[in-house]
């Protein structure tokens, strides 16, 4: 259900969703490209990537798995500008499940995905039986003016 409203949502945006599988598991895929001026005249390709773990539990090892095939689809499939010069790429990688690990849900408020050259990673769990979305707490310096943007896009998504 949580997905099929994430897809929904994606095509209320305008981002045409594409339906697949990551983890052996139903996913609906979104691609958006802004360019914005207040991102110091940047243009951000961001990749919304959720998959429903269909009651499987959501560890760190099936985030950082989740958030590596994601990242992978992305720079398959990104069009962008060449990426480092004025643009970058950023993949929201969503886990939704109902059998979510502390550790999990920690990973994603302590934003421990990690850099990239030109790119970010944002992990995002979702528990399907309370609809409680972990999600980054601060923006990290690394990106910064780009992450009130990430956390509308998220809240408005889930």
């Amino acid at each position: 259900m949580i997905l099929e409203n994430i897809k929904g949502k994606l095509a209320q945006r305008l981002i045409e969703p594409l339906e697949g599988t990551m983890l052996g598991n139903p996913t609906v895929i979104g691609y958006e490209k802004k360019f914005k001026w207040s991102w110091m005249a940047t243009q951000m390709n961001t990749f919304i990537v959720a998959t429903d773990m269909q009651g499987k539990p959501v560890t760190p090892i099936e985030l950082q798995e989740h958030l590596n095939q994601s990242y992978a689809y992305a720079k398959k499939n990104y069009t962008g500008w060449p990426k480092g010069l004025q643009s970058g790429i950023s993949v929201i990688s969503i886990l939704i499940s109902d059998k979510v690990d502390p550790e999990a849900a920690s990973y994603c408020t302590q934003l421990k995905s990690g850099k990239k050259w030109a790119a970010m990673t944002i992990p995002i769990v979702i528990d399907s039986s309370t609809k409680e979305v972990h999600l980054f707490e601060k923006n990290p310096m690394w990106g910064r003016i780009y992450y009130p943007y990430f956390k509308k896009l998220i809240k408005e998504l889930t």
